[in-house]
């Protein structure tokens, strides 16, 4: 096995990209939002708070792109039965949709996640900072 493997990480043109896209979903869809980027080791390397948006989302943000990157999967995922336990254990961890994984060539390089407005719409604000990556 060798000693060291090529891997991939995140841009600053990248994050900003992503922040981009996310902030024109969010305005498309007529709210307000944090988005944050983490890296592979869940170190914030991009985050913006829109103008009006929620003081508290800058908490959940962070702690919903931490829990997509660490859990290499979307938040929301685990059963309620577990989430407090999982959130006790992990500290950072949330169940609550609005992070998802960057992933290249089957590799998690990072997350991205959107917090602050209706559950579904932090969702489709994540997804559209997703996509606004060319992996």
């Amino acid at each position: 096995m060798p000693d060291f493997v090529a891997t991939h990480r995140l841009t600053e043109q990248a994050s900003l990209k992503m922040l981009h896209a996310g902030v024109a979903k969010a305005d498309a869809l007529g709210c307000k939002v944090s988005l944050a980027v983490v890296d592979a080791s869940c170190r914030l390397i991009a985050f913006l708070m829109m103008d009006g948006a929620r003081h508290f989302s800058i908490i959940t943000t962070q702690r919903k792109a931490i829990t997509a990157a660490s859990q290499r999967q979307p938040t929301g995922y685990a059963p309620e039965a577990n989430a407090l336990s999982m959130a006790v254990r992990m500290g950072d961890f949330t169940n609550v949709p609005g992070g998802f994984p960057i992933v290249v060539e089957g590799e998690v390089i990072g997350a991205v996640a959107a917090g602050g407005a209706k559950i579904e719409q932090d969702v489709e604000v994540a997804k559209a900072a997703l996509a606004a990556l060319n992996p």
